[in-house]
């Protein structure tokens, strides 16, 4: 009872949330998909927003806001700040590799100098998107395995530990 009181003061906390997502983040298989969901969602809502002819400090604050992580988020307030400098976006970006990779930052700068930022933004959050689909679907492909093991030895864990008090009562009885 304890345990899910500090739990659930520590997420309801701002500083509390940010450390978990930040451990989240550096979990080997979990870390790479929730950046690359961030990624996702950002440039969809980026691509989107541009598209519709919002500008692109605002665009920026309303993107940010849909990455969902408040980690990934303050990478992006960044940029925000550089960008009102007057730097590029991409360059703008370059802050946090992490996020956003020297691939996709190379689109964006080609996209900045050839005009057409927000169709690259939504044709990198679809390629992006089929690669995150791809990933998960043979992260299952690995996980059912290793919990259909894990039930065997839940099943054959319940069964001995019955099994065991009749064999028990039958030494018992002779």
């Amino acid at each position: 009872v304890f345990l899910v009181i500090a739990i659930k003061r520590i997420l309801s906390s701002a500083r509390g949330k940010k450390a978990v997502e930040q451990s989240l983040i550096k979990i080997p298989v979990l870390g790479p998909v929730m950046i690359k969901f961030g990624l996702i969602r950002f440039c969809r809502m980026l691509g989107t927003l541009l598209e519709s002819g919002v500008t692109l400090v605002m665009s920026l604050n309303v993107a940010r806001e849909a990455i969902g992580n408040q980690s990934l988020a303050d990478a992006v307030t960044q940029a925000i700040d550089r960008v009102k400098n007057g730097i590029s976006l991409a360059r703008g970006l370059s802050v946090n590799i992490k996020i956003f990779p020297a691939s996709v930052l190379e689109m964006i700068a080609v996209a900045e100098e050839s005009g057409r930022l927000d169709k690259e933004l939504l044709r990198i959050a679809s390629t992006y998107e089929a690669e995150l689909d791809r990933q998960l679907r043979m992260l299952v492909a690995v996980i059912e395995p290793v919990l259909l093991f894990f039930m065997a030895g839940l099943v054959g864990t319940v069964v001995i530990g019955m099994l065991l008090p009749i064999f028990t009562l039958q030494e018992l009885i002779h």
